[in-house]
């Protein structure tokens, strides 16, 4: 298997040119990988299920495309993690909780199915907190999620067994989605890209549709910012019954990478308004140092404080507890940060959950307003490292929605103002590992961020292997 970096932290884009040199064999990169999962995954806690028939089956499919010689789709032999949030047919989806603990999807999401139709080979699902309410992947049904960068500390979330599984080599990309920070904060303290998209980019259905008042979205956690350029081609596009359509790119986001950024004017906000201690040395080295690189760049950067009071949080807990109460299971099995908010979620009315709506515009009117003179705004993604694993046991419900509130900071902006938003891994700290920070660009706009974020890894290269995990 002679490819020049050890395959199992290869990117997608390196993968793919050995396999469709026919270099390297699908059967040969999902052996690899389902070989590590088995060896490594015990102590991370990553995978909740691990389909190891399917991946076998689908690799088997790939080569026998590869030796007709015909075109080969997007992601032709690629291993892939999912995110256990989303549905996969015929595959046990728990969204780790207890009241799902056998549910088996009837369909598949339709970024599940577009992941699929470009040849992706799935290896199994991946780790979330419960219904991925909140930032700490560690659950009563499926234990904590530790980030390989430190088995003591978590890998975030709620994409958090993803984030896990390819910082540690045990897949070459995984799936997840973000309505809150979902994607970025695991890509930040495992160090990786995550990119949000914009909202209406990537379709949520086709079964359970818009379920987070617009909130959410689809993505991907990749090692290079062109991975994250071609996942998002595959996965991008309107699906039928989506509540909402993205303008279409004028190309394909994957011609972004390498393009000409020109002189841009970037804002630097270091708010961190619900966070009593504000931010981490470790978290404001980061944002000095991107600031100082930006500026190297020839770009112009600016301080800015952006439009936002701690009211906002209030109307954010609204919504995400309507979510929870309408949830169709068991609630009694629910664990102590969802059992507080769906119970919350149950107290309050429909008119309120309405008010909380009509705030959050409000609030992304006034933000996308405030930065239209940026061409982006860097923020951080958490206010302080990786909560250690068992940091919530023993916790109130409340008490952890509350230190969660404070430790995600403003991540959670992107998605209400549906602004797209990329969390690069543009530091490393000695002590505590990766510090990523995030890009908010304009809406709609995943284009400039692309573009801006690989300029950025092409001045400060920072693919780098947790030790014990090469």
């Amino acid at each position: 298997m002679p490819i020049g970096l050890e395959p199992a932290h290869a990117t997608v884009t390196e993968l793919l040119s050995a396999l469709r040199s026919r270099e390297v064999a699908a059967r040969e990169l999902v052996a690899l990988f389902l070989e590590r999962i088995d060896r490594l995954d015990e102590e991370l806690g990553s995978y909740v299920e691990v389909t190891a028939e399917r991946a076998h089956a689908a690799a088997a499919t790939a080569d026998d495309r590869a030796a007709t010689g015909g075109a080969l789709p997007a992601l032709h032999g690629v291993p892939v993690a999912i995110k256990d949030l989303n549905l996969w047919e015929g595959v046990r989806t728990t969204m780790g909780t207890r009241s799902l603990a056998d549910w088996v999807a009837p369909t598949d999401d339709t970024i599940v199915r577009k992941l699929l139709d470009a040849g992706a080979v799935p290896l199994g699902k991946t780790s979330v907190p419960e219904f991925g309410t909140i930032g700490h992947t560690d659950t009563a049904l499926h234990g904590r999620c530790a980030t390989p960068w430190d088995l003591t500390r978590n890998a975030g979330g709620s994409s958090g067994g993803a984030g896990a599984a390819l910082a540690a080599g045990l897949c070459a990309v995984a799936q997840g989605s973000d309505g809150g920070g979902s994607i970025r904060i695991p890509a930040a303290v495992n160090g990786l890209v995550g990119l949000k998209p914009a909202r209406d980019r990537v379709s949520s259905g086709p079964l359970f549709g818009e379920l987070s008042f617009g909130l959410s979205t689809g993505g991907a956690l990749t090692r290079s910012v062109a991975d994250a350029a071609l996942l998002l081609d595959v996965i991008a596009g309107y699906a039928t019954g989506d509540p909402g359509m993205a303008p279409p790119p004028p190309r394909p986001f994957l011609e972004e990478v390498g393009a000409p950024v020109g002189r841009l004017r970037i804002g630097l906000d270091r708010q961190a308004p619900f966070s009593p201690d504000g931010l981490h040395p470790s978290v404001a080295a980061a944002m000095d140092r991107t600031a100082a690189l930006l500026e190297e760049l020839g770009h112009e950067v600016e301080e800015v404080t952006l439009p936002i009071d701690a009211s906002i949080s209030d109307q954010l807990r609204t919504l995400w507890a309507a979510n929870l109460a309408s949830q169709p299971v068991d609630q009694s099995m629910f664990e102590p940060v969802n059992d507080w908010l769906a119970e919350v979620g149950h107290q309050r009315s429909a008119a309120q959950a309405a008010g909380a709506q009509f705030a959050i515009q409000l609030v992304a009117r006034r933000v996308v307003a405030a930065t239209a003179h940026l061409d982006a705004v860097v923020q951080p993604v958490v206010t302080a490292p990786s909560r250690s694993n068992g940091h919530y046991a023993g916790w109130e419900g409340e008490a952890v929605f509350a230190d969660q509130t404070a430790w995600v900071g403003l991540t959670p902006l992107a998605n209400l103002t549906g602004q797209p938003s990329i969390s690069l891994p543009l530091h490393h700290d000695p002590e505590h590992g990766p510090v990523g920070v995030q890009f908010l660009g304009r809406p709609w706009d995943e284009a400039g961020l692309l573009r801006l974020a690989a300029q950025l890894e092409d001045a400060t290269p920072w693919r780098r292997v947790p030790p014990g995990f090469g």
